[in-house]
């Protein structure tokens, strides 16, 4: 679901706003179904938040808020001048508002949905009509869900960057957000143990790139993956040079720099020859850690 193009465009703006205003970027992957806007109107009874211009599943910057919120003042057992503090008091009459700013969470590439169904067994029992009774008969309710394994970004700002106070509150927001999405969870039906969150170190376009590039090399050469990087830098340096895209080419070659480690600033053979084009064919300034 989603038009990966875009989705990756929105993810470079909103970690470039999360650059600029001092927050912090957390990455989370399903563990396992996961569903929002359960309680939208819908023509089927059972709606689903769909971002307005990605037109994917998300989970709303107020959602996002109203979870940290009930894990800090429940299981953290935070003052109330603290969570009002962060948060902002209770109240829509209130003219304060919290010292961290909660962002949407959205996906990092095109999702996977699939249905699911549920089966409430005593319907007048739950409309308060009659006692729950083994006559009444069940009614399939179905509806969309997020699969598992599915990447999300979630973004915590402070709202005023350059004071301390802040920035320490939303640190500690930070902590709290990475607790709550994997004890208790996001969205709807979290009770059944829907929205599931584990964090994850995201991997860059640069990451995939290479080790794709290495699987090729290494079928064509009847190698293994492991030797090519160590017996093949010149075959990576010439795949490296066709990159047309700059930043791409950027992100490709901080992360071969890294793989080499030590061995990049005393390189030998091969790979002295091999770096000779990394400096050449890159901008000065554009590449290296």
């Amino acid at each position: 679901m989603g038009d990966s193009r875009f989705i990756n465009e929105v993810v470079n703006r909103r970690l470039n706003l999360i650059e600029k205003c001092g927050g912090t970027a957390l990455y989370f992957k399903t563990e396992g179904p996961f569903v929002t806007g359960l309680g939208r109107n819908h023509p089927v009874e059972n709606g689903f938040a769909w971002h307005q211009s990605l037109g994917t599943p998300y989970l709303p910057g107020s959602s996002v808020k109203g979870i940290v919120r009930s894990w800090a003042k429940v299981w953290e057992e935070e003052a109330n001048e603290v969570v009002n503090r962060i948060f902002g008091p209770r109240g829509s009459d209130s003219p304060s508002v919290g010292s961290v700013i909660f962002l949407d969470s959205i996906p990092v590439d095109q999702v996977q949905l699939k249905p699911d169904v549920m089966t409430p067994h005593y319907g007048p029992y739950y409309q308060g009509n009659e006692p729950p009774a083994d006559w009444h008969n069940p009614v399939p309710v179905p509806f969309l869900v997020v699969d598992s394994k599915q990447d999300f970004l979630f973004g915590l700002l402070p709202r005023r960057p350059m004071e301390k106070l802040d920035k320490e509150d939303c640190q500690k927001a930070v902590g709290w957000l990475k607790m709550a999405l994997k004890y208790i969870g996001g969205g709807a039906k979290t009770a059944a143990g829907y929205g599931r969150f584990e964090q994850i170190v995201p991997r860059s376009p640069g990451m995939d790139w290479l080790d794709k590039e290495i699987d090729k090399l290494a079928k064509e050469h009847n190698k293994s993956p492991s030797k090519v990087l160590a017996e093949m830098p010149m075959k990576v340096a010439e795949s490296w040079n066709k990159i047309g895209e700059q930043e791409l080419k950027r992100m490709v070659l901080t992360d071969i720099e890294k793989r080499y480690g030590q061995l990049w600033n005393h390189p030998t053979g091969g790979l002295k020859k091999a770096k000779k084009i990394y400096e050449l064919k890159m901008p000065e300034g554009a590449g290296g850690i």
